[in-house]
């Protein structure tokens, strides 16, 4: 059988083992080289899905794990210094624990009515250092259940609050039992002389101590010693002043808790006390 010419159309597989072994060696080496390199595609695919499992599989394995966190009360808006803090004032949020300020606050009952000293920036962690220390002075400039929202307008008639620091001997304030919380009247005392003061030439006008209640009703929000801080407004404030200023006496008068009454008073000279008393006029006596 002649192969020349005619190599390219044989059916490999249809030949015996004799036939094939009269094959050309140059027929036998490309099947060799194309059953190689199919070879080397499958391993090169095995190999390749091998990669993308292990890989997937230790993808997997590197996922990171949860951070752990913790609740801190924060700011929910921004808040003035001397506020007394609201539930609207404040939320929780979490915190990761290594971020977490070491003495932050978790429950939002632990902080809400306490006055902020300082201001309050939304956001912020609030913390205990926010709030006066223990026995140090701690208020707000509006009465607590008069106090607007933080951000909010102040409604029209609200009065002019101001606080105000007065000086009272223990001696003059109920022996120094005055305390912060307390509801006081103030009285004032001092030498009042007519003529510095009015017009006319009435006889009956002399020179005398003059006392009077000026004040009812205060609160007094802070005490450092005889140093009183009542709440007050803009005008009082000034009236107080100038009453510190002429030189006369301030008492504070303790009130019980409960009573909010108004006493009708009118002031003391000596005509009035010597009704009331019927104190004995001297006389001249012969020797």
């Amino acid at each position: 059988m002649g192969y020349c010419g005619m190599t390219a159309f044989i059916d490999y597989r249809s030949l015996s083992i004799r036939e094939r072994s009269h094959l050309p060696v140059e027929d036998r080496s490309r099947r060799r080289a194309r059953l190689v390199l199919i070879v080397g595609i499958l391993i090169a695919i095995l190999a390749g899905a091998g990669t993308y499992v292990v890989s997937s599989g230790s993808q997997s394995q590197q996922v990171a794990p949860p951070v752990a966190t913790t609740d801190v009360v924060v700011a929910a808006r921004d808040v003035p210094a001397r506020s007394a803090l609201t539930l609207a004032d404040v939320k929780v949020e979490k915190f990761p624990v290594d971020l977490a300020p070491k003495v932050a606050v978790a429950d939002p009952k632990d902080v809400v009515g306490k006055i902020a000293q300082t201001a309050l920036s939304a956001g912020e962690p609030i913390l205990p250092s926010r709030f006066a220390a223990a026995g140090a002075a701690s208020f707000t400039v509006f009465p607590p259940n008069a106090q607007p929202p933080a951000g909010s307008t102040i409604p029209a008639g609200t009065p002019d609050y101001r606080a105000m620091s007065i000086t009272v001997a223990d001696a003059l304030a109920a022996g120094g039992a005055v305390q912060v919380g307390d509801i006081v009247d103030v009285l004032f005392a001092f030498s009042l002389d007519p003529a510095k003061f009015f017009t006319g030439t009435d006889p009956n006008r002399l020179p005398d101590f003059s006392s009077k209640i000026v004040l009812q009703n205060v609160p007094v929000i802070a005490r450092t010693l005889s140093v009183y801080t009542i709440r007050t407004d803009a005008q009082t404030a000034e009236q107080i002043a100038y009453l510190n200023s002429a030189g006369g006496v301030m008492s504070l008068l303790l009130r019980a808790g409960q009573d909010q009454r108004q006493a009708s008073t009118t002031g003391v000279t000596f005509g009035v006390v010597f009704r009331k008393f019927s104190f004995p006029v001297p006389g001249k006596i012969a020797p």
